[in-house]
């Protein structure tokens, strides 16, 4: 996706939002003047208008994180972020914006709570950044980091929740890192490019900020059938494609799939899972996209 298109893209979903949010309240107004001519009928519904749940800082739409001006960021006036977007510490997303409080839907609540933030090559997070939440998930490799043993709360008591479903049928799927600092990061980044050039540790290593393992919703998983090794070879085994068949009714998606290397920027990576709640996991997998496909399609029924 260019810079260019990126831009156009969200001053023309601004715009929209102002106009909705501008006609919104014009009605708001209208109706309240409509209800304050009758006493009576006031009285008879027992509560105003405006406290039947409608936020006040509500909109009538969504934008996605990678689109959404930051509160957190340097903006300057100009509508366009610069440099990284800082997060809040509690993972929410930044600027989120909201439907109305009154039936909030299941994709909304994940949005706002930050689980579908878009952190790749194009998306970073500020060096700073780190979930208040993280909890400590119940199976891992033993032999890797134990700083690396931790998700966002959601998403460590999903994946509990998965590594038992998986080991009822008697498969072992653990974690063999998680969360990963900005400095952590930093250190296995350039280790790699060290070891095999920067173009080739691009494909399959995130640089400093640009990694999902920051946000505390990414982890590298494995089995003892492939020695807790990360390799293309887990999609050959029993637990690699039990994960790969029922990740998402987690909440899970195999982030980086076979064949959508152009648009991940990253190569194959059957061992990466990313959590992005129920409600977007089964449609990603169902459609079979990238996160990133599924945010450029949300785009389209803003238009």
């Amino acid at each position: 996706m260019s810079e260019f298109y990126v831009s156009e893209k969200r001053k023309m979903i601004f715009y929209k939002q102002q106009i909705k949010t501008s006609l919104s309240r014009r009605l708001i107004v209208a109706v309240s003047v409509a209800l304050l001519v009758s006493q009576t009928f006031l009285y008879s519904l027992g509560i105003p208008l405006m406290a039947s749940g409608v936020h006040p800082e509500s909109h009538s739409g969504l934008l996605p994180p990678a689109f959404e001006l930051s509160q957190g960021g340097t903006n300057h006036g100009s509508g366009q972020p610069e440099g990284p977007v800082k997060h809040p510490s509690e993972g929410a997303l930044p600027g989120a914006v909201t439907q109305s409080a009154i039936q909030p839907t299941a994709l909304t609540n994940d949005i706002n709570k930050g689980l579908l933030i878009l952190v790749n090559k194009q998306h970073a997070v500020d060096k700073e950044y780190k979930p208040s939440d993280l909890t400590a998930i119940k199976y891992y490799a033993e032999d890797r980091s134990p700083s690396s043993r931790y998700m966002r709360e959601e998403a460590a008591q999903a994946f509990n929740q998965m590594s038992e479903a998986a080991a009822q049928e008697g498969y072992t799927i653990v974690v063999t890192t998680a969360y990963r600092s900005y400095e952590f990061q930093t250190q296995l980044y350039n280790n790699y490019v060290n070891t095999y050039g920067q173009a080739a540790a691009d494909t399959f290593s995130a640089q400093p900020g640009k990694s999902e393992h920051q946000t505390g919703l990414s982890a590298d998983v494995s089995s003892p059938s492939v020695h807790y090794e990360l390799t293309k070879k887990y999609i050959d085994t029993a637990e690699g494609k039990w994960l790969n068949d029922n990740a998402h009714k987690f909440g899970f998606i195999i982030r980086f799939p076979l064949g959508k290397e152009d648009i991940t920027g990253y190569m194959y990576e059957p061992w990466h899972v990313r959590y992005v709640g129920k409600t977007a996991a089964e449609e990603i997998y169902t459609k079979g996209i990238t996160l990133e496909e599924y945010w450029d399609s949300y785009l389209k029924t803003m238009e």
